[in-house]
């Protein structure tokens, strides 16, 4: 019978959070990889999707090495099996589970076990974009996707080739959360069999990227630093680093040269008029501090009020920094009073009304209030 809201036990309750940090951990480990129960995991996977397990598997440190390896496959490695080994058997399983759990508790259990992870999101991507596509023709293509079934050639003509969508990351398995939950809060364990070969890849490796005959596979991470907003960052070092050593240096989630966290000293206002990325503009004044900035006449004063200083700093039309300086109205312990830099929207022309975007308010409405921070 369904299980429904109503039915919904206060054990399964208790137990959604356990399951989310279970996954968050499995999602976010710099655990070396256990080799052989990866190496288990596939073959159990293969044989779950109706495929024979891969006469080949190959080990990399780096995601960033497999995808260099993978894009040498040639007809020998056979067509890639992403789609039978992940999407079928997801599509198999979650259809047996509709049937013995409801929409809405379904919905909770995904909500809780399964939630967006920012940091493991942007770390994919950062993997994603170091993973350079070669150019080649689409008879190649098909030639390496030989023999090609209709929903290889239909990925062929449109475009969907290469490591994104070849390979599967810690963060595509995530989904396996809930059905792991499943199984064992509300005893689906026959509907959920089909995934205990996936189960056991996501606990044991970071990278896969599978092939009828080939299948490569890729070591976790070794670092991986976020803030508080779960961006990826780190003040002092790389923030993702692999085995091999290639590694991702990033400041609140935007991904900078190397010299730019390790070399501080040399972030100048030279540095920063000649950069032109114009997020990696702006870490770089945020790592100088905006203080120094200003101090060192980076920026012009706008505009002075009872509220602050509006500083701003014009390169392009359309590429303009701007802060107000503020003065804390609390002062502190020695009687002297801290000045903060908030940054603003390029188009505001005046102290008051940065300091009063900066609170959700209006100029106007700001400029009625009594008591002021």
């Amino acid at each position: 019978m369904p299980t429904d809201d109503k039915t919904f036990t206060s054990e399964q309750r208790a137990a959604l959070g356990r399951y989310r940090a279970r996954w968050a951990a499995i999602r976010r480990s710099t655990e070396p990889a256990d080799r052989g129960a990866a190496e288990e995991g596939i073959r159990l996977a293969y044989r779950a999707a109706g495929l024979e397990p891969p006469a080949r598997l190959v080990w990399c440190d780096s995601p960033i090495a497999l995808a260099e390896v993978a894009r040498r496959a040639s007809g020998a490695d056979g067509p890639n099996v992403k789609p039978a080994l992940v999407g079928r058997l997801r599509r198999q399983v979650a259809a047996m589970v509709r049937g013995r759990v409801d929409a809405r508790t379904r919905a909770q259990v995904e909500s809780m076990v399964d939630p967006a992870d920012a940091l493991i999101a942007s770390a994919a991507e950062s993997v994603m974009n170091a993973t350079l596509q070669e150019n080649v023709s689409l008879l190649e293509l098909v030639r390496r996707s030989y023999p090609l079934s209709w929903s290889d050639a239909m990925r062929v003509l449109a475009g969907q080739q290469g490591f994104r969508y070849s390979a599967i990351g810690q963060h595509e398995l995530s989904w396996l959360g809930p059905f792991d939950y499943f199984r064992a809060l509300f005893g689906l364990r026959e509907a959920t069999a089909p995934l205990r070969g996936l189960w056991q890849i996501a606990e044991n490796l970071g990278w896969l990227q599978p092939h009828r005959h080939t299948c490569w596979l890729a070591e976790r991470p070794q670092l991986l630093r976020g803030d508080a907003r779960d961006r990826l960052h780190h003040a002092d070092g790389p923030a993702l680093r692999y085995p091999d050593g290639w590694q991702v240096w990033a400041w609140k989630g935007v991904e900078v040269p190397r010299w730019v966290i390790e070399q501080k000293e040399d972030i100048t206002l030279k540095a920063i008029d000649t950069e032109t990325n114009v997020q990696i503009r702006r870490c770089m004044i945020e790592i100088m501090t905006p203080e120094r900035y200003v101090a060192q006449g980076g920026a012009e004063r706008i505009a002075e009020d009872e509220t602050g200083i509006l500083w701003r700093k014009t390169w392009l039309a359309a590429d303009t920094w701007a802060a107000v300086e503020v003065i804390n109205a609390t002062p502190e312990p020695d009687g002297t009073r801290k000045h903060f830099f908030l940054q603003v929207p390029a188009h505001i022309r005046t102290a008051r009304e940065a300091v009063a975007w900066s609170y959700g308010l209006s100029a106007n409405v700001y400029a009625n209030l009594v008591v002021r921070t």
